[in-house]
Order: C-alpha cells, then structure tokens, then sequence
C-alpha cells in the first residue's frame, strides 16, 4: 500500500505544476470573479514560460554573451542570423537590456513569493542572470559618457542604419540629453539594483532617474529610436512634443515610490498632471474634440498638434499604456504617508482615468481580428495606421484590471471587465503563440495575417510588455 505522506506529496507537486499549465481560457460576455481567477493562473503560466526562455538563452551562452538576448523568430522559435544588422547577437538594443533588466527583478520579486516551487526555483537564476545583465549595462553606459543608446555594439560603441543598411558610427556626447535608453536603463538599472540589495548602485541609479525627469519636463528629452518600420515614422520634429516619455517614466516613480522616496511621489504628480492637462480632452478643456480624447503630441501652444492633412494623432496603445502606469504610480504613492495637498493632488488626477480608458479603448480596439490599431485620427474619427501591435493588449489588460480593482462605480466596473475580457480574448486568439515560450507575435495585420512590421526592435519583448503587465494583475489577485 502506497504511503499516504508520499501520496500527498504527489498530488501537491501535480497541483503545483498544474498552475503551470496554459488554458487558453477565453473570458465569457460577463466575466465572473471565477472566470479572472483562471485566466490569472493562465498569466503566470505565461510569464514562467515567457522568463524561462529567457534565462534558458541567456545560459546556453555559458557567460560569453552579458545580455538579455531575445534575438529569435516569434513564429517560428528559431534564432536570427547571427550576422543580422538589426537582428544579429552584435547589435544590442538599449532599450531592451533596460527593460529586461526591469523585468528580471520583477519576475525575481514575483518567484520568490510564489506558492508554486517551479516558479521559486526561478528566483537563483533570474538574480543570477540579473547581476551580470546589470554590469552589461552599467560597462555600456560608462562607455558612452552616461547614456545609453538604440543600437550599440557588445563593447558600448553606438551606431545608427546609414540608407544602405550599414552601421554608422555615433560619437557619444555627454552633452546630449536623456533619451528612451536611457529611461529604460535608469529604471532597469534601480529596480534590479533595489532586487539585488546594492544601495550604492540604487542611488546611482535613483540620480540617473532624476537627470532622466529633469529632461523630460524642460523638454530636452529627445527619442533615440531608429525606424525600422517605414510605415511608423518617427523622426523628431521641431516644435512636436510627445507624452511617450512623460508616460514611461511613470513606472520609474512607481519604483520610486514602492522604496520609499516622497521626491517620486512629487515627480510622478508632474507628470501625470502635465499629461492629463496638456494631452487629455477632460471637461470639454479643447472644443471639437470629445471627451477623454488623449493625442500623442502638441505644439508649441501646448494644444493638439495638427498633421498637414488637417489630423490630429492618438496612439490608442500609448494613451492606455498610461492609465495602467498612472495607476500602478498611484498605488504606490498612496502606501506612503502623504500631507492632505499631495492626498488631494492624487485624487484629482485619478478621476480622469477611467473615462480615459473607456473613450480611447472605444476608438482603438478593431473587434475584427480583434486588436489595437497603431494611431487614430481625432479630426476625420478614423483609423490612421490598422497595424495592430501586441504589446497595447497586455498594457491594456493592466489599465482595465487596475481600474476595475480601484473603482467602486460599477458602471466603470462594468466597462473595465468587458474592456478586460475583449483584449484578453483578442491576445490569446490572435497573439499568443504556446508553441514558442507562450510568446507573442509583435503585430497583426487588419485583415488578421502576421505583419512584418517591427513595432519597435526586432528583438522580442523582454518580458517587459507582456509579463509585467501581467504581474501587476497577478499581484492584484494574490494579494
């Protein structure tokens, strides 16, 4: 007869793995308490898969290559060619070692608490992974007089794509201000410093952040992405200023303010303030457009800058990106003990996001296929670019699942659960792809076919988009 203490070890170990096992599970027309419940388990299976992958290609190099490498096909599963300019092992995105820097300590924040001992044996590993990952960074910056930069070579050189696809080299200035790499190597770089206990980097970090806001809000931010898709110009203009910098930095004050620091609850206050008051339609502020609208740039008026056609930009992905970012600030800042001017000031920027999310979910979601479209016309009230990237339904699924959580209407509960169950049905069906690490594709296509657009790099995501949005949900389950 079977020992009943090794019987119940058995069943234990296969109820835990079994918390592993992806789904596919598909949110009905109303979603049950239940119904989130079993898509959260689908989440963290997809976040374990996703991490593991991760950290398996970053072993198999066996210490000769520092980095997060993400270098490989989402159809497929199979590696680029390694000599690839934009795809290859010798060209290293900044952004993404910032953002999987992030994503490391996240998923190491998230393993170790977990009931579930596959996920905590992650944890050795991803610190691991996530010490050499944070001496890459700091050796690429320290070669480039501060900064970071879009494309660099493993030894910190930065380059640009001249016209015949050859690298051109960039001579580091450290006069030139702060740009996306170096927002997401300075959060990267603080909560992988903060996860791994180095108060001495923690503060280098905390100060590359400051120099980073301080940047942002004089308008000295410039955006060092190179295009790679010729449909997604994004050159910088004189006189165009965009939000997407205000908006990501609100996850460096989130990490500010979960350690501590009163000076992140004021900065990410700034932020969201200036957001909501310059690129938000709240109370009818700007006449012709309705209400919630949220545009992706403004000129030197600081009202909503108009194209030579007459159009005026939304990209639905970024303006929902925010509301998840501001919420998750917002839970953060309010932990802290704040005076009755800072709790006022927290209110009256969280009223505006659930009409926020509503109004630009209602104009950017394309119940057929089922995606976010790319940018969208305030003026003519139409689609402006039907390429549908992946990483607006997990960053959405994050908005929706936070304001569901935080509001007590429940009209917006009930908008942000249908909000929730359309794009959580749409990123399973049309995205997900369980045969490569439960990875998503990186863009569809209006008619639904997979678009060779790259949204941003061609390497995959680092478990930034997808897997921390995903945790935040998770947390907000498990707490």
């Amino acid at each position: 007869m079977a020992d009943t203490g090794d019987f119940n070890h058995a069943l234990l170990q296969e109820q835990e793995n079994s918390t592993r096992r992806f789904s596919g599970y598909l949110l009905p027309d109303a979603p049950s308490e239940q119904d989130l419940l079993t898509v959260v388990d689908d989440y963290e299976a997809i976040c374990h898969a996703n991490i593991e992958a991760i950290l398996d290609r970053f072993e198999r190099h066996d210490g000769s290559y520092p980095f997060v490498d993400t270098k490989l096909d989402l159809q497929s599963g199979a590696d680029f060619d390694a000599t690839d300019p934009v795809r290859g092992r010798d060209t290293i995105y900044g952004w993404i070692q910032g953002r999987g820097l992030e994503a490391l300590a996240g998923h190491a924040h998230w393993s170790e608490r977990s009931p579930d001992a596959r996920t905590r044996a992650l944890t050795e590993r991803l610190r691991s992974m996530e010490s050499v990952v944070l001496d890459s960074l700091r050796q690429l910056r320290s070669a480039n007089e501060g900064h970071l930069f879009f494309f660099m070579s493993p030894d910190g050189g930065p380059f640009v794509l001249a016209e015949d696809g050859a690298q051109a080299a960039l001579a580091p200035d450290p006069e030139t201000p702060s740009g996306y790499s170096d927002l997401f190597g300075s959060k990267g770089l603080f909560a992988a410093a903060r996860d791994l206990g180095l108060p001495q980097i923690e503060a280098e970090a905390r100060a590359w952040m400051t120099e980073v806001s301080e940047d942002i809000l004089a308008r000295r931010f410039t955006s060092d992405q190179q295009p790679l898709d010729p449909t997604n110009p994004i050159e910088a203009l004189p006189g165009r200023y965009g939000h997407g910098a205000y908006m990501i930095q609100l996850g460096a004050c989130a990490l500010g303010a979960t350690a501590g620091d009163t000076g992140a609850v004021d900065m990410g206050l700034r932020l969201m303030e200036y957001e909501i008051g310059t690129h938000a339609n709240m109370g009818g502020r700007v006449a012709g457009f309705e209400e919630g609208d949220f545009w992706e740039f403004v000129g030197e008026d600081d009202l909503p800058l108009r194209m030579e056609d007459g159009s005026v930009l939304c990209d639905p992905g970024h303006a929902l990106e925010f509301v998840g970012l501001a919420y998750k600030f917002l839970r953060a800042a309010q932990k802290l003990e704040n005076n009755p001017r800072t709790t006022r000031r927290l209110q009256a920027v969280t009223e505006p996001l659930p009409t926020i999310l509503w109004q630009i979910f209602s104009l950017g979601f394309q119940p057929q296929p089922g995606g976010i479209c790319k940018a969208y016309d305030l003026v003519g009230r139409r689609p402006l670019h039907t390429d549908m990237p992946w990483w607006s339904l997990p960053e959405t699924i994050r908005s929706a699942a936070f304001c569901y959580r935080e509001s007590e209407s429940a009209e917006v509960k009930q908008r942000s659960l249908a909000i929730w169950r359309d794009c959580h049905n749409a990123f399973v069906e049309n995205y997900l792809r369980p045969e490569v690490h439960l990875m998503a594709i990186q863009t569809l296509a209006i008619d639904g076919s997979i678009s060779a657009a790259i949204p941003a790099t061609a390497d995959a995501d680092p478990g930034y988009h997808t897997s921390l949005s995903l945790l935040d949900v998770i947390e907000l389950f498990r707490e």
